[in-house]
């Protein structure tokens, strides 16, 4: 059995884990509810769209590209619904009087793999894009993805004074 204090330490570890989880599951959909209707608004530009100018892509390339998002935003659904059913788990087995640590444990782990496999798809359908663009497109891309990680404003809050990082940075895609 668990000791009480690594018990107590662990059922606080759970719990804030699952608010940051939960916090990021609610902004997405706020911001995924909050992007429909600006789809619907004529002004707003399509980010589809957007990537098609920057990279000045071809058709068949854009084709190629909408097929790629269209299949990895299907994949992202399945895995944030699969998230919010191990969230509403986890805080199923936290508001019962006697909460489960071996519940409770495989159920973190789940959301760990679940958070993984978000990464590791992501990482596919940026290496799938790359694989669709020409060398050009490529180091477009390369500053895209840096503009979309917000690497800079990392390097602004880091509290490093003098990060070798940051010269990394700045020589990625050159």
């Amino acid at each position: 059995m668990i000791p009480e204090k690594t018990n107590r330490i662990l059922l606080w570890f759970n719990l804030i884990l699952i608010l940051i989880i939960t916090s990021a599951v609610v902004t997405f959909l706020v911001m995924k509810s909050a992007g429909e209707k600006q789809t619907n608004d004529p002004g707003v530009i399509n980010s589809m769209d957007m990537l098609r100018r920057e990279l000045s892509l071809t058709d068949e390339q854009y084709r190629k590209v909408l097929v790629e998002n269209d299949r990895t935003t299907r994949t992202y659904n399945i895995v944030f619904d699969m998230m919010c059913e191990t969230n509403v788990a986890m805080i199923e087995e936290l508001a019962k009087e006697q909460s489960d640590p071996i519940v409770l444990d495989s159920l973190s782990r789940k959301v760990g793999t679940l958070s993984a496999s978000l990464r590791r798809h992501t990482t596919d359908y940026f290496m799938n894009l790359k694989s669709i663009c020409n060398e050009d497109q490529q180091k477009e891309l390369t500053e895209i993805f840096k503009r979309m990680m917000q690497l800079d404003e990392l390097c602004e809050s880091c509290n490093k004074r003098e990060c070798p990082r940051r010269e990394r940075i700045n020589n990625i895609g050159k």
